[in-house]
């Protein structure tokens, strides 16, 4: 049995699992969004993308699917108490026309005119998203750096590190070891972020999730890998 991972556009990383039992392509989508699609062992990888991809829609609303039994979705208002690792939100009903916003260095802020209902779901979308950008820039000012650090203390080589608005995954390494990461890993406690930039290092060994690559990602994390998967099991992408 051989793995082999690909990139495919809005889906994310695809690992590919070739199978001497496995008569036709079957696509698994496993907690985490993670798309798994074994195939017939004498079916050119390339087809089994093209597959894929004519899937793409199915596979998506499976997806969205999985993350909608997370529960309801945080409302927000001007009461509400909320940071992110750098910053803190702070939302204001004020004396104007429209919704407005601003993310400074340490502050999310929100500006929500008196006459509009807070609750109603553009607003609540409005400040969702506002909160993402504030990720968004947490996760360039942080992860590349902390991805350095732990490379080097490991010995590890990487080509690069891109932050992307990904909910299908943390996070994934290329078979050129160019690492791409979610912005969505600044929600999780600093401990699962750096398991998470850990395992997508260990990827730059081991391309696969065979037995090897997990007592590699064993000696990274003093032997709490499976541990540290579990509980990073807990989080989704999607819950805020």
């Amino acid at each position: 049995m051989k793995e082999k991972k690909i990139d495919i556009e809005e889906i994310g990383e695809v690992v590919f699992v070739k199978s001497k039992r496995a008569k036709f392509a079957r696509i698994t989508i496993k907690p985490g969004g993670v798309v798994r699609v074994t195939v017939p062992s004498l079916m050119p990888v390339n087809y089994a993308k093209k597959f894929v991809e004519e899937k793409k829609s199915w596979i998506l609303k499976h997806i969205e699917q999985q993350n909608e039994k997370i529960g309801p979705k945080k409302e927000f208002d001007e009461n509400s108490e909320f940071k992110t690792q750098t910053r803190k939100l702070e939302i204001y009903r004020v004396d104007s026309a429209k919704l407005q916003s601003k993310v400074s260095s340490s502050r999310i802020q929100i500006l929500v005119p008196k006459f509009i209902d807070i609750y109603k779901e553009e607003v609540q979308d409005f400040i969702r998203n506002t909160i993402i950008e504030a990720w968004r820039k947490e996760a360039k000012e942080l992860l590349p750096i902390r991805t350095k650090e732990l490379a080097n203390i490991h010995g590890l080589d990487f080509v690069s590190v891109t932050i992307r608005n990904t909910t299908s995954r943390w996070g994934s390494c290329s078979f050129h070891n160019k690492i791409n990461l979610s912005l969505h890993l600044m929600k999780l406690p600093v401990h699962l972020q750096d398991y998470v930039i850990l395992h997508e290092l260990a990827h730059t060994i081991h391309k696969h999730h065979q037995p090897t690559f997990w007592y590699f990602l064993d000696t990274l994390t003093n032997g709490k890998a499976k541990l540290l998967d579990k509980e990073l099991k807990q989080f989704s992408t999607k819950s805020f």
